[in-house]
Parts: C-alpha cells; sequence; structure tokens
C-alpha cells in the first residue's frame, strides 16, 4: 500500500497557492525519480488527500554541492515560477521547502523524452508554442527547452516543467539582461523547432533553416561545437540521439 498523508494533513497541506512547511514532514513520498546526475535535483512525489505534490530537492547532494548549485538553482528556479505564476501550461509553484528545495503541483503525464519513436498530436507543439508565446511576454527565456521537460496529459494538455535555465527579465533590466533574454528566447524557438520536426520525421537543420539565417547559422556553429566536445570525450552521437536544445 502506497503511503500517504493523513486527513489533517490532507485537508490543510495545500492552501491557495503555497504548501505549509511542515506538510511533508511526516509523509513518505510515493514516488522518487533520481537526478541523472550530481547536479539535477532528485524529484519526490507526494500525496496530500487527493492531489499530489513535487518536491525538486538538492538536499542530498554532497555539502558543497548542495550549498553552491543547489542553493543557486533553486532560487533561480523559484524566481522563474515566481515571475511566470498564473500562466498556463506550468505547474502550479507552491513555494521554497527548506534551502534545498522547493514544491510545485505534480504535473501527471508523458514526457516527450519517452513518447520518442511514436506518433505525436502535431498540436502539441502549437500548444508549447503558445506556451513559449506566454513566457515571453511575460519576460521569461527558458534557453534550454528539452524533450525531457514537455509533458503531455492524458487530454492533450501539454505543460513545461523545467525552469532552471530561465532567466527573468525584470522590470529594469540593463543592455546586457536584455541581450541575454533575446538570444535565449531564439534558443526557445530553435529547440522548439528541432523537437517539432524530429517529432513529425522532418529534417531538424531544415526546420531550423526556416527561422531565418541567423539562427541558422548559430544551430550549425553550436552544432560543430557540440561535435568537438563529444569527440573529445570520447562520445559518438547519431541523428537519433540529439538533445532537445542543441
Amino acid at each position: 500500500m502506497e503511503p500517504c498523508a493523513s486527513r489533517s494533513q490532507s485537508s490543510t497541506a495545500v492552501t491557495g497557492t503555497s504548501l505549509r512547511p511542515d506538510a511533508l514532514r511526516e509523509v513518505h513520498p510515493v514516488r522518487r525519480i533520481a537526478g541523472r546526475n550530481l547536479t539535477k535535483a532528485d524529484i519526490l512525489v507526494y500525496r496530500l488527500g487527493d492531489r499530489e505534490v513535487a518536491l525538486k530537492d538538492y538536499g542530498a547532494r554532497p555539502f558543497w554541492l548542495r550549498n553552491t548549485i543547489g542553493r543557486l538553482l533553486v532560487r533561480r528556479e523559484s524566481k522563474a515560477y515566481a515571475a511566470a505564476a498564473g500562466l498556463e501550461g506550468l505547474p502550479r509553484w507552491l513555494g521554497r521547502v527548506g534551502p534545498f528545495a522547493f514544491a510545485l503541483e505534480w504535473v501527471p503525464g508523458t514526457s516527450l523524452a519517452e513518447a520518442r519513436g511514436q506518433r505525436v498530436d502535431p498540436a502539441v507543439f502549437d500548444r508549447l508554442d503558445s506556451i513559449l508565446d506566454r513566457l515571453h511576454e511575460r519576460g521569461i527565456a527558458l534557453g534550454d527547452l528539452h524533450h525531457r521537460d514537455v509533458i503531455v496529459g492524458v487530454d492533450g494538455r501539454v505543460s513545461v516543467v523545467d525552469l532552471a535555465t530561465a532567466v527573468v527579465l525584470g522590470t529594469r533590466p540593463g543592455r546586457l539582461a536584455v541581450r541575454l533574454f533575446r538570444r535565449m528566447a531564439e534558443q526557445d524557438r530553435v529547440a522548439l523547432a528541432r523537437l517539432r520536426a524530429r517529432a513529425v520525421g522532418e529534417d531538424e537543420e531544415q526546420a531550423v533553416a526556416a527561422l531565418g539565417p541567423r539562427l541558422a547559422r548559430r544551430y550549425a556553429r553550436a552544432r560543430r561545437v557540440k561535435a568537438w566536445w563529444d569527440r573529445l570525450r570520447g562520445r559518438r552521437r547519431d541523428a537519433n540521439s540529439r538533445g532537445g536544445s542543441g
């Protein structure tokens, strides 16, 4: 039997758009998704009554890492979710849980990475395009949109679930901030074009070329750098092993 919250916890743990600080203290996770490497957080999923909450947690990382990269990424991603509050297509942010973790509404569904090799409804990418539009209008650029971070629900609803690399423009950005934001927003468009092309069996380079010669040149340059880095590490890549963001 899966552990779950008590009746008192389930009725008061999540209030409005925040999570009560002690809500998870005596509750065991029903699922645990280990980070892919030391710099990635673990995802712990808790059931609180009839809802599920995801805790993105760096607490199990080595002391030096959780107190540097962990703290930095928790602050950065929390800031991005706060700036995106109310936007459709993102999980609801429920607040910080200590210095190394924060909580989100759990989004059920299948990631584009898990759906690899299967037919994906082209409308998924139109919905993802709309999510990017709303984020960019709000002054938020992801910069590293990946197929693991796009979740498609059984009803076709699309969600983006990772803002760890996001840049938030803010109300009074300087020139460098504006330039970085624009560059990352363009990278979001490149990533979307590649994800769409891969899902429908089209050529990724042609899909990126359709965005214009400047982005096509930048993409080709990034691919050369990536290929050089992979050779340096002794890692071979084929056309079917490309990441979602270049």
